[in-house]
């Protein structure tokens, strides 16, 4: 994210406050002049003149700034300054995975088919968080971090290595997200397998979505991932030998799953089961199946400690 969207978006934010202020000015001063005939102050004209010519201002520095692709849309609001704003620096992004609605009517263009609330509904997460702890683990845009926190977790960190570090995809996305929505989501970047106490905290809710197939080492990243969970795990992943009657894992060692060579291991549902219950959890639940082939679908896990 450049440093100019940064000064841009600032600016049209304190428009904004200013905007509401003279609106409510205003308001009474059309009220009073309605009800006694007390004439506009000059003050408050002079006011609205001068907010004029900063709307302007701002209209023509974001129509320059603008991508060439939305450049021709038209600019006759501070809605319509907040939209070019948006639909600039989303375009900037190489590759959105989720789909975040940033306001404005503009939703990133995710291929990870996240949009709320059904993608949170999906996974199961608890609908009111509050004063709890949430980590979001391979974290991506954000998309969980940030529902978590709109349902009133008191503390969210998203971690993220493998694609925030990324040339092909980066953290762009993430940052970008977190200054529109005014998010208050930690991050840090740090790989699933050097996860700990110490280095991270303990939490109340784990999140690791889509991340436990491309593990080469997948019961160590379970531990790592179980020493950090104070209370509710919630797991989400590819399994595969879904007509094998004993707990067993595919193994992929080049690009056979969705020709990703990032993908590693597809473990049946009674081998999510038993490796989560040999890294601590006791309490393990399949909350949503959504078959992808015969054999193969994505499952959604709730276990606690």
């Amino acid at each position: 994210m450049v440093a100019e969207f940064k000064r841009l978006w600032q600016e049209l934010n304190d428009i904004k406050k200013r905007a509401i202020a003279l609106s409510s000015s205003f308001s009474q001063a059309t009220q009073k002049l309605q009800t006694d005939g007390t004439p506009l102050p000059e003050t408050l004209v002079e006011e609205l003149a001068a907010y004029r010519q900063e709307f302007d201002r701002l209209r023509a520095k974001v129509q320059e700034f603008a991508a060439p692709q939305v450049a021709q849309l038209s600019v006759a609001s501070l809605e319509d300054i907040e939209r070019l704003l948006l639909k600039t620096e989303v375009a900037k992004i190489r590759a959105w995975h989720h789909s975040i609605d940033l306001g404005c009517g503009v939703i990133t263009p995710g291929g990870g088919q996240t949009f709320s609330p059904k993608s949170e509904q999906r996974i199961g997460l608890p609908e009111n968080l509050a004063g709890m702890t949430v980590l979001d683990v391979g974290a991506w845009d954000g998309f969980y971090s940030f529902a978590a926190e709109k349902r009133g977790a008191k503390r969210v960190l998203a971690t993220d290595s493998f694609v925030w570090q990324s040339p092909m995809f980066g953290k762009g996305g993430f940052e970008l997200a977190r200054t529109v929505l005014n998010s208050q989501v930690e991050d840090m970047e740090i790989d699933v397998l050097e996860l700990s106490p110490e280095k991270v905290g303990v939490f109340d809710v784990v999140l690791f979505l889509g991340v436990l197939y491309h593990m080469r080492h997948p019961l160590l990243a379970l531990d790592r991932v179980a020493s950090v969970t104070g209370k509710q795990l919630i797991l989400e992943t590819h399994v595969d030998l879904l007509d094998c009657k004993r707990p067993a894992l595919a193994f992929y060692p080049r690009a056979e799953l969705n020709n990703d060579p990032t993908n590693w291991f597809g473990p049946n549902a009674l081998a999510v089961q038993g490796m989560l219950e040999s890294a601590g959890f006791r309490d393990i639940k399949i909350v949503n199946t959504a078959q992808v082939s015969s054999n193969s679908a994505r499952m959604v896990f709730h276990a606690w400690r």
